[in-house]
């Protein structure tokens, strides 16, 4: 796993989402990483807030979305 990957997930496990569940997967193909809600209340608002905070650890020009 890529240093900045990790990082990205670190960030983004410890930044508060919609419920405060952090009911999201975050998974990385080569340099494309993914956000996906899990089952759960307000599971669907929970991407963005975890989008915003993993790119705060893992560097926007790292990575691309899918």
């Amino acid at each position: 796993m890529p240093a900045w990957f990790r990082s990205g997930i670190e960030v983004a496990m410890l930044a508060p989402t919609a419920m405060n569940q952090q009911k999201f997967r975050l998974t990385l193909e080569g340099n494309t990483v993914q956000a996906q809600p899990l089952e759960g209340f307000y599971s669907r608002v929970d991407p963005g807030i975890v989008k915003y905070h993993f790119e705060i650890g893992a560097g926007k020009e790292n990575f691309r979305w899918k």
